[in-house]
């Protein structure tokens, strides 16, 4: 019986410092929540008098618990020490004090605690102006950083933010601001590190992105060039060329292998119209990057605008534009341009002469043919056409375009394609004697021997005084078994004076 009494009254001394604990506990949320509850119109301050008491409150709390800490050891007891130091945290924080705040959480993850999602467990009026514990210790560390970053002290800032990611490692703000602060340093090297690690913790961070490509030039290419080319860009968007051409000369002057900005020195020049300058920005760029096929396509466009002047070259190109769209009338009228802002431009006539005759105005095209035939008398590519127009003109463009086609695959060797393209000639035009004449001829040479007869037939008709057409004609309708005659080896049509003859066409009519 005694015994039993001890232990009865050892129990009750026991548990006297764990009930005063959970008193000390109540006291202070409670004063924690009154404060929370009073509607101030502001932040809360150490002046209010509520603060002042929730704050001695959750201090006497923490003091209550360390005292029982020393005396039981036991996981209970780190417990208890833990929630002290906790609740102690949000009340410092609530009031903005963060130094004090930042301290809290360090004793509650010094003895242990762990940042999460969790929340203190308050009445349900105040509970959402309470953050959950992560949040609240990133607040509080944020804004300790921010602190040192505004006034200017660096050191400090990255050290707050290098503590935020001892405990959070993939904070997106932490690393941001760190890799701001290498940038604004120009320590480039730790900035591309820092903006490149978050990148991988945000890949959709458009901002990171940038700043990574930002720090990656300064670093390859030099702070200098590189603030002179983001300028002209801003000078750019903003439409002011001049100053964004200045700009970009800098870039490239600070850096001549800075690719980027010489494009658009390049770029820029020739909006301003200046096609010299440009050439030369152009001609580096096409060595810093041979592969670029779009600073060849601007190297040549520049050259062509500094040899003929910019009027004509934009209209050249502005035609050449037209074409690739099928807009062959709206190109020949480009063309035409060009060749008046430079009547010496010889790509100008052979593309407006190309585009009128594509479009079906052959007399139009023999013109232009005719001058570039002036600027060069040893194209006989021109002479070609000119003979092509005025086949057109002659017979129409449906027949003169697949005789073009059919004496392209007779010089090919491909006797079928050429007998069918010089078929649909004659078809198109009935009295087209060449077309006859080669149709014959290839008809005859692929052993068709009937409508080798038809075609040279057809062909003296249209030229009676022509001897060689009857001939072959009844040479064919021999061979077709169409006309009994002597046994003799069938001539060939290729020997001379055999088959269709020469258009008979000259150089001179051609000019």
């Amino acid at each position: 019986m005694v015994f039993a009494l001890a232990a009865a009254a050892f129990a009750l001394v026991a548990d006297a410092p764990h009930a005063a604990l959970v008193a000390a506990y109540a006291r202070a949320e409670g004063a924690f929540v009154a404060a929370l509850r009073t509607v101030l119109g502001r932040a809360p301050s150490l002046d209010d008098a509520v603060w002042r008491e929730a704050i001695a409150a959750a201090d006497e709390l923490v003091a209550a618990a360390e005292q029982a800490g020393a005396a039981d050891r036991t996981t209970a007891g780190q417990d208890d020490l833990l929630r002290a130091y906790r609740l102690r945290a949000h009340v410092y924080g609530a009031t903005n004090w963060y130094i004090r705040a930042f301290s809290a959480w360090n004793d509650y993850l010094a003895e242990g605690g762990e940042l999460s999602g969790r929340t203190l467990e308050l009445p349900d009026d105040v509970s959402d102006k309470v953050l959950p514990d992560e949040a609240e210790f990133h607040r509080v560390v944020g804004q300790l950083a921010f602190a040192r970053y505004e006034a200017g002290d660096m050191s400090g800032a990255r050290s707050w933010y290098l503590t935020l990611l001892d405990i959070l490692p993939d904070d997106p703000e932490a690393l941001r601001w760190l890799a701001r602060i290498a940038f604004e340093e120009n320590d480039t090297a730790a900035a591309v590190v820092i903006w490149q690690r978050l990148v991988e913790v945000a890949p959709d961070d458009e901002g990171a992105r940038f700043f990574l490509d930002l720090s990656r030039e300064r670093e390859h290419y030099g702070e200098g060039a590189s603030e002179a080319y983001r300028l002209g860009l801003r000078e750019y968007e903003a439409g002011d060329l001049t100053g964004a051409l200045d700009a970009f000369r800098a870039a490239v002057a600070a850096n001549p292998e800075f690719t980027d900005a010489t494009v658009w020195a390049g770029r820029t020049a020739l909006e301003l119209d200046l096609p010299g300058e440009a050439v030369g920005y152009w001609v580096r760029a096409t060595t810093l990057a041979p592969e670029d096929a779009r600073s060849r396509w601007f190297l040549e466009y520049a050259r062509t605008l500094d040899r003929w002047g910019v009027a004509a070259g934009r209209a050249y190109y502005a035609g050449l534009a037209a074409y690739e769209a099928g807009e062959l009338d709206a190109a020949a009228e480009r063309f035409r341009a060009a060749t008046e802002a430079a009547p010496e431009f010889v790509d100008a006539y052979v593309w407006a002469a190309r585009s009128t005759q594509e479009a079906g105005r052959p007399a139009e095209a023999i013109a232009y043919w005719q001058a570039v035939l002036r600027l060069d008398r040893t194209d006989d590519r021109a002479r070609y056409f000119i003979r092509s127009a005025r086949l057109a003109i002659a017979h129409g463009t449906a027949a003169a375009d697949a005789y073009a086609r059919g004496m392209a695959a007779y010089a090919a060797g491909d006797g079928l394609t050429a007998q069918a393209e010089f078929a649909a000639a004659t078809t198109a035009a009935p009295d087209f004697t060449l077309a006859w004449a080669y149709l014959g001829q290839v008809a005859f040479q692929n052993r068709d021997y009937a409508a080798a007869a038809a075609a040279y037939g057809r062909a003296g008709e249209l030229e009676p005084d022509n001897d060689d057409y009857p001939f072959f004609a009844g040479e064919a309708e021999r061979l077709a078994g169409l006309r009994e005659g002597p046994d003799s080896p069938a001539p060939d049509p290729d020997e001379p004076g055999a088959g269709a003859q020469d258009t008979g066409t000259q150089d001179a009519a051609d000019d």
